[in-house]
């Protein structure tokens, strides 16, 4: 007998308009709703994109067409606290109504702002609280120089981290093996959980046809600024020119920034493409590169960029600030340490990368790799063993 569609509602901060929400929220919902699951997405979207018409409607059809309902609201940036806090106000009023009208009996918080607002609205004991933890987010932003260690704003956040990891039902821990430690350290034993990195559509993001030659030479696809150590970046691309063939190429919406950091037109591709558009662009290129500040809050992270160059099969040059990259990109011949504070080595290391990319057998590394540790499909169905074990029990 077929069970009956699981109704849920997916709360994110961050907006399904934002480069993070088209590859790290829209892709799960549309998965899951493959999966007898009945998905609401209540977001909050940036005014700048959500006045884009032609990216919100193209961004609704496809929602729409998947079987996802689609509550946005309006993210509100300044000042930062009271703005985060009426948006939490508002979100759990949203939050109640949409639980109210679809007979949602799983509710999944996506970070800590989200599942403040489940806490807030003070739903019914009978739905069950899924907090999706995807970094330690108060180290972060100390160690990030976002507000002072101890201070009014470290300590609320840090109660608030704790409030959520107790009222949650369950745990989804996507991040590296030292998050969920972090996690246990602060509630054990722990809820179901199900730990797991970030994840890639393998469909979406494939290796170039077999024959077909790299246009670009070594390619960045993100943000820049915040953890992301661009003047170091810049650097390692520029010293990429004339070793590896092709021009670097940079994919970012910061194109401002990208330019005041020394990225011309004379030595490099500078675009702004929307997140449907980068496997695609990440396949025309010979290898991808990126570098994060080092931080204790950092190696629980799990770096997306990562999945998604494994599985276009292009080898990686990092750094080991961020999760188990330290171990990983060596050991498993996918890519190259890199020493950021020793600028003299970049060009070294650049042949090394560019001869890992001229390998036959490392294209085959690569995906292999992200078939069997980073793939969407597996991703999503530890999701949803999880809502059922939960709504179950």
């Amino acid at each position: 007998m077929l069970e009956a569609p699981l109704h849920t509602v997916y709360v994110s901060y961050d907006g399904a308009l934002d480069p993070l929400g088209g590859s790290q929220v829209l892709p799960y919902l549309e998965r899951l709703a493959l999966c007898n699951v009945k998905p609401t997405l209540l977001s909050f979207e940036k005014p700048e994109r959500f006045c884009q018409d032609d990216t919100r409607r193209r961004v609704a059809e496809r929602l729409a067409q998947a079987g996802v309902a689609w509550q946005p609201l309006r993210y509100h940036k300044s000042p930062r606290v009271p703005a985060t806090f009426f948006d939490v106000l508002r979100g759990a009023a949203a939050l109640r109504a949409l639980v109210r009208s679809s007979g949602a009996r799983l509710v999944h918080c996506r970070g800590e702002i989200a599942t403040a607002m489940a806490r807030l609205a003070r739903l019914p004991r009978a739905v069950k609280l899924v907090y999706e933890a995807r970094g330690l987010f108060a180290d972060e932003r100390v160690e990030i120089g976002s507000w002072p260690a101890g201070g009014l704003v470290d300590r609320a956040v840090r109660r608030l981290e704790a409030a959520n990891l107790r009222a949650a039902d369950g745990l989804l821990c996507v991040m590296a093996s030292a998050g969920l430690e972090a996690l246990r350290q602060r509630r054990d034993p722990l809820p179901p959980y199900r730990e797991l990195p970030n994840s890639v559509d393998l469909e979406a993001f494939r290796p170039r046809p077999s024959g077909q030659t790299a246009e670009y030479g070594l390619a960045y696809s993100g943000s820049l600024g915040g953890w992301y150590l661009t003047r170091e970046m810049v650097a390692f691309a520029r010293a990429s020119v004339g070793l590896v063939p092709g021009r670097p190429l940079f994919l970012t919406p910061q194109l401002q920034e990208a330019r005041q950091a020394g990225v011309t037109d004379d030595w490099a591709e500078l675009r702004s493409v929307p997140p449907e558009q980068v496997p695609g662009w990440l396949a025309r290129a010979t290898a991808t590169f990126f570098f994060i500040q080092e931080s204790p809050s950092k190696r629980a992270s799990s770096p997306t960029k990562f999945a998604e160059s494994l599985a276009c099969g292009l080898p990686v040059a990092a750094n080991g600030a961020s999760g188990d990259l330290d171990r990983i990109l060596e050991h498993e011949r996918v890519g190259v340490l890199v020493d950021v504070r020793e600028p003299a080595s970049f060009e070294r290391q650049v042949r090394r990368l560019a001869a890992l990319a001229a390998d036959p057998r490392t294209a085959a590394a690569c995906r292999e790799l992200a078939e069997r540790r980073y793939s969407l499909s597996a991703a999503v169905a530890a999701y949803h063993q999880l809502y059922r074990e939960l709504v179950r029990s």
